[in-house]
């Protein structure tokens, strides 16, 4: 019995399945470019979020005018620090002036600040408009001048009551400014500045930081 022909027959079959098997991968490689055609094709997005702030802790300017309140916020007119010129302030004698202590700190020690200072003007009458006003610096530290009258000596003028004319100061980071405030009744202030009665006068400090 000759085997031949089964040899034939059988290799035939696995010639064929080799054929099917490489047909086959050849195919999946002609899938494996059309899905990455199809992937080039579609598209996606992402997102990302942050925040930025400068939150409360960058810049900040307290003021001192008194012992009994020291350094605080003072941050609306109807929480303003009382500027103690003293008694004599409600009885002013002409040519008799009478002083106030203030005191500016930067206290986060990131940004200096120029400060501006404006008075709310008061209404014209024969004692505001002859009151006049000056300012003087007397330089840094953390302790109170003793004496503000004795130790100003470069009094600049800020107008007068009736008529305020804005002042400026710095206070450099972490660091503070003092200042004498001076108030005057016009040596030639005559009767008709007797007898008026006490009004509030307001000062703002406006500070204004460096560019961070």
């Amino acid at each position: 019995m000759s085997t031949t022909p089964q040899t034939s027959q059988t290799a035939a079959p696995t010639q064929n399945r080799r054929k099917k098997a490489r047909a086959i991968m050849a195919s999946g490689l002609v899938l494996g470019v059309g899905a990455a055609v199809t992937l080039a094709a579609w598209s996606d997005t992402a997102w990302g979020v942050s925040e930025f702030g400068t939150g409360d802790s960058a810049f900040n300017v307290q003021a001192y005018f008194n012992s009994t309140q020291g350094w605080d916020e003072f941050l609306t007119q109807d929480k303003a620090g009382t500027m103690q010129f003293g008694p004599a302030s409600k009885a002013l004698v002409p040519g008799v002036p009478v002083y106030q202590l203030v005191g500016l700190h930067e206290n986060k020690g990131k940004l200096g600040a120029d400060v501006t200072i404006a008075q709310q003007s008061v209404a014209s009458n024969a004692l505001t408009s002859k009151v006049a006003v000056s300012i003087a610096e007397l330089g840094g530290g953390s302790t109170p001048p003793s004496n503000c009258s004795a130790a100003a000596t470069n009094f600049k003028p800020a107008g007068t009551l009736a008529a305020p004319t804005t002042s400026t100061t710095r206070v450099e980071k972490n660091d503070y400014k003092w200042l004498c405030f001076r108030a005057e009744l016009a040596p030639t202030a005559g009767l008709d500045s007797a007898g008026i009665a006490p009004a509030p006068v307001f000062w703002n400090f406006d500070a204004q930081s460096d560019d961070a």
